[in-house]
């Protein structure tokens, strides 16, 4: 009996979905693996092997997955973070990114601003979901798990650099008071990810954030942010 191989367009969409899937949902009966295998005519369980091979290729892990990932596989992951591609439009509902003005346009490329009444960043909604699925959907510095308070903050603001734009490991989850702090320069982390505190914040403001100056961010379960942003980010961005 012959073994039907994968193809680079089904390890894109496998590869989108390990993105967004929290690791205790790689399994069979999660509805998203099962309506993927339905779409890509597989298993559940051949999706969620699927998954948890592609972990063996995430170097933000502290533990790696099953080493049973292929060539293919190796090949994709490298083009898909390097710049991540964009889906198909009936993709949208599936991975949830209609509100979100993500990344549907098969073949073309994410990341960029496209005009209309008002700019509208594509990806952002793949970015997002991504880099909060890596938070387990909590702010790194409080904890705060309200979503609707949750921000994928860029540690290299979106406005200087395309390259990183959608890059998980350039974006933190923040809720929306640090996100804002951290956007303005007023807030950073150090090469312990330590919190650091701008001399420029108001007195008011200050009383809130000394609790947490000097806290170690609490780490992502993959996805780690990159030093290299953060020295961006301590050295372009931060006002001492």
């Amino acid at each position: 009996m012959s073994v039907r191989l994968w193809t680079r367009d089904e390890v894109e969409l496998a590869i989108a979905l390990y993105c967004v899937t929290p690791f205790g949902r790689f399994h069979s009966r999660n509805p998203e693996i099962i309506e993927l295998a339905q779409r890509l005519d597989r298993t559940p369980s051949s999706i969620a092997m699927k998954l948890s091979n592609l972990a063996a290729l995430d170097s933000s892990l502290p533990q790696k997955g099953m080493a049973n990932f292929s060539k293919l596989d190796k090949e994709v992951w490298h083009d898909f973070f390097a710049q991540p591609l964009l889906l198909e439009p009936n993709e949208e509902a599936f991975f949830g990114f209609a509100e979100e003005q993500a990344i549907f346009d098969h073949g073309g490329r994410s990341g960029e601003d496209r005009q209309g009444i008002a700019t509208i960043r594509t990806g952002q909604g793949f970015f997002r979901q991504t880099v909060l699925t890596a938070y387990r959907n909590k702010c790194a510095v409080t904890g705060v798990t309200n979503s609707e308070l949750l921000v994928a903050s860029h540690i290299v603001p979106w406005a200087r650099d395309k390259s990183p734009r959608l890059d998980p490991t350039n974006g933190i989850c923040l809720n929306a008071f640090y996100d804002k702090a951290f956007d303005r320069g007023l807030i950073t982390f150090d090469t312990d990810f330590r919190l650091i505190a701008s001399t420029k914040l108001t007195p008011h403001t200050r009383e809130h954030v000394d609790k947490y100056v000097g806290q170690t961010l609490s780490m992502p379960e993959r996805f780690l942010p990159s030093q290299q942003h953060l020295d961006y980010h301590r050295n372009s961005v931060f006002v001492p």
